[in-house]
C-alpha cells in the first residue's frame, strides 16, 4: 500500500475557481456547516460580507448545492438501509415514471441514478428490515415488468467525512478510530420533529425564521435546537457537494465491499484508511449482501484503481469481492423523509 497516498492525490483545482480564501472558508464550513459567516471571517481574515459573498459564488457555481443536517434517525427508532436496485426492459420513459415514484414516497431518502452494477441506489428510512422488504416488495408489484434484482443492506453505522479534496491542500484532523455508535433513544416533542425538518435541508436557517414559521420566541427555538444539538440528534451541520464536485471535475463512485472473516487489525487499518483518505465522502458499516460501503470522488480510472489496489493491499485474502457504481444524477437527498414526522 501506499503509504504516503494522501499526500500524492491531486488537488489540482485552480486556483482561479477556488482560490486560498475559498478554500478556508469550504474548510470552516465543513467542520461546521452552522458556523456563522461572522466566526468564519475572523479565522480566514476576511470581512463577514466578504465571506457571505464567497460563499454565494461559490453556492452559484454548483461547487457547493446546499447545507444538510445529518440526524440521527436511530434515537427516533428509526433504521437506515441501502437498496441496490437493477431495473429490466426500460426506456427512458419508463425509467422516469419509476424514478418519480419512488421520489415521492414518504420512506425514501436518497435516489440515486447510476451505471455500473446497479441502475438505482436507494436510501430508505423504515422500522426494521421486514418493513423495508414490504416496500420494495410493494414497488416490485407496481413495476413488476421492469424491477429486476435488488439487494437490501442494513445501515449499522455513517460516518460523513469532510471532503478534504475541495480545500486541499490544507491539513485536515486526522481520525484514528470510527466513533463508538451511540444508541441511547431520546425523548422527541412534535416541534423538535418540525425543527428537524425544517433543518434537514437547510442547516444554515436562522433562528430567526425557525421561530416564525413555528410561531414561538427565538429563545424557544433556540433552547430547542441547542438540545437537539446535546442529544446528538444532530449529529452535524454538512455542506452539501454530492453532484456539485461534478462542478469541478470530479465523478462520484460508491463502492461495495463484500468481506469474509476479517482480522480485526486489518479492519481498523481500512477504517483508518476510508476516514482518512482526502477524496472519501461517507463510510458505511452495513449487514446484508455488503459489509462496508463507501462514497468517493475522484477524477480518473487510474486514481479509482489505485484507491482499490491500497484496499486489496490492507485486507489480502479478507476481500471477498467488490462491486461499483457510479453516480450519474442524485434525485433526492434529505435526512428527513415525510416518514419521519410519524415519530
Amino acid at each position: 500500500m501506499n503509504n504516503n497516498n494522501n499526500n500524492k492525490q491531486n488537488y489540482d483545482i485552480p486556483l482561479n475557481v477556488l482560490s486560498i480564501k475559498d478554500r478556508k472558508i469550504l474548510k470552516e464550513l465543513f467542520d461546521d456547516g452552522r458556523r456563522p459567516y461572522s466566526v468564519i471571517a475572523k479565522k480566514v481574515g476576511l470581512s463577514k460580507e466578504v465571506v457571505n459573498y464567497r460563499v454565494k459564488k461559490i453556492l452559484d457555481q454548483k461547487i457547493l448545492i446546499g447545507f444538510n443536517t445529518v440526524i440521527d434517525i436511530n434515537k427516533l427508532g428509526w433504521q437506515s438501509y441501502f437498496v441496490h436496485t437493477k431495473l429490466k426492459n426500460i426506456d427512458v420513459n419508463i425509467e422516469e415514471k419509476i424514478i418519480n415514484f419512488i421520489t415521492e414516497h414518504p420512506n425514501i431518502a436518497q435516489v440515486l441514478k447510476c451505471i455500473g452494477t446497479y441502475d438505482l441506489v436507494l436510501k430508505v428510512f423504515v422500522k426494521d428490515y421486514v418493513e423495508a422488504n414490504n416496500l420494495m416488495k410493494n414497488i416490485e408489484i407496481k413495476f413488476k415488468t421492469y424491477i429486476g434484482e435488488y439487494y437490501i443492506d442494513f445501515v449499522d453505522q455513517e460516518i460523513p467525512i469532510p471532503v478534504p479534496f475541495l480545500y486541499a491542500p490544507f491539513k485536515i484532523k486526522e481520525y484514528n478510530s470510527i466513533p463508538k455508535k451511540d444508541i441511547t433513544p431520546v425523548s422527541i416533542l412534535p416541534t423538535d420533529l418540525q425543527i428537524l425538518k425544517l433543518l434537514s435541508n437547510n442547516s444554515r436557517l436562522p433562528v430567526a425564521d425557525i421561530a416564525k414559521q413555528l410561531n414561538m420566541s427565538r429563545e424557544l427555538a433556540r433552547h430547542h435546537v441547542k438540545k437537539l444539538e446535546k442529544n446528538k440528534m444532530i449529529i452535524k451541520y454538512r455542506p452539501s457537494a454530492r453532484s456539485g464536485s461534478k462542478a469541478v471535475g470530479y465523478s462520484w463512485y460508491f463502492v461495495m465491499l463484500k468481506l469474509n472473516e476479517l482480522n480485526d487489525d486489518r479492519y481498523k487499518k481500512l477504517q483508518f484508511y476510508i476516514i482518512n483518505n482526502p477524496n472519501m465522502t461517507y463510510y458505511y458499516k452495513c449487514v446484508g449482501s455488503h459489509d462496508i460501503m463507501f462514497e468517493i470522488r475522484l477524477k480518473t480510472s487510474d486514481e479509482f484503481n489505485m484507491v482499490i489496489m491500497d484496499i486489496r493491499t490492507i485486507l489480502k485474502n479478507d476481500l471477498k469481492s467488490h462491486e461499483l457504481t457510479i453516480i450519474l444524477k442524485e434525485y433526492k437527498y434529505t435526512y428527513f423523509p415525510d416518514c419521519l414526522l410519524k415519530s
